[in-house]
């Protein structure tokens, strides 16, 4: 099974050879230290506008057309953070899609309209 970093690898991959750029948003990053310097970390990249659940890359298309995927490997579990942070995306008028592989990205982006 290949793990989430290698699905991603391959998903931005996929993407830029179709033009589209994407930027990764590190949510998921290790935080150093003991329990109370990561909770002081987590604290301070809240201040500063850390969404929890926020999706693992905004992929932007030509026209103006702006996505969220969120990264998962085969198995890999959509948490409840990333579920209300995906309706909240999707509410305000968003296209937001979780992606295991590169043939969902195929199939999401069809379903875009961006294929």
């Amino acid at each position: 099974m290949i793990k989430e970093a290698g699905v991603q690898r391959m998903i931005r991959q996929y993407l830029a050879v179709r033009g589209i750029e994407s930027i990764h948003v590190p949510n998921g990053a290790v935080l150093a230290g003991d329990k109370a310097a990561r909770g002081r970390q987590m604290n301070r990249l809240k201040e500063q506008g850390l969404k929890l659940g926020f999706p693992d890359l905004i992929a932007f298309c030509p026209k103006g057309r702006i996505g969220f995927i969120e990264v998962k490997s085969e198995g890999g579990r959509v948490s409840d953070e990333q579920k209300s942070c995906h309706e909240w995306l999707i509410c305000l008028g968003h296209k937001v899609s979780v992606c295991r592989s590169v043939e969902d990205v195929q199939e999401t982006l069809e379903g875009w309209g961006w294929a």
